[in-house]
């Protein structure tokens, strides 16, 4: 298993490291687990989206397919009433930011959807999709939801790390201040219409993004 633009890749080699085959996900994810004894016929993982509870996989070695072991049940809520999209911001130095969005399938780019934005950039941690039943809420009423993964995470490595933290920091928060930039662009958003949250370092990222462009938010 692999990560590659914050998304789980999982692949099938033979012992002389030939690749076989992927393993077919639901769509944009994160997958754990992936293990099992040499002569297991199966393995099981889970995964996991911003519109897909945490749901156990049993995949077969012999036939190559995945099954549905174990998943949650939420009253209500059909995964396939939201879209998950992974899109690319510029940040001020030329550097390639990515940022999942998540909402009801149908929304119109008219600038007047309300949206928030979530950040982490820092201590070497991937922020990779995840479910909440309470952004569900949310998105039930309109809500456009932004995760950005700036630098300062681990998403593309130890380069990825040190270019968001100590006297780099401002990166962090350029990188997440193009994030907005770009969904008022592309007509997602109005300033008017979004919002911003973060936790713990999260926070110190609002904190400086607010105060350094006020406008935007």
């Amino acid at each position: 298993s692999y990560l590659e633009d914050v998304t789980s890749r999982s692949y099938v080699f033979d012992l002389a490291g030939k690749l076989e085959h992927e393993v077919t996900l639901p769509g944009p994810g994160a997958v754990s687990g992936m293990g099992g004894r040499r002569d297991d016929p199966e393995v099981f993982y889970t995964f996991t989206s911003f519109n897909y509870p945490p749901t156990i996989f049993r995949y077969d070695v012999a036939s190559g397919q995945s099954d549905v072991f174990r998943s949650v049940d939420i009253s209500g809520f059909s995964s396939d009433a939201y879209e998950v999209k992974q899109v690319f911001a510029t940040s001020s130095d030329g550097t390639r930011v990515p940022m999942f969005l998540t909402y009801k399938k149908g929304l119109t780019l008219n600038g007047a959807n309300p949206t928030l934005m979530y950040g982490y950039g820092g201590f070497n941690i991937t922020v990779t999709p995840a479910f909440s039943a309470l952004r569900i809420a949310l998105l039930e009423q309109g809500f456009v939801y932004a995760s950005v993964n700036m630098r300062g995470g681990a998403e593309y490595g130890e380069t990825w790390h040190e270019a968001g933290t100590k006297v780099k920091k401002q990166n962090v928060f350029d990188d997440f201040i193009a994030a907005a930039e770009w969904l008022i662009a592309n007509k997602y958003t109005s300033p008017v219409k979004m919002g911003m949250t973060g936790g713990s370092n999260g926070g110190l990222l609002v904190g400086a993004v607010m105060n350094q462009r006020p406008e935007l938010f």
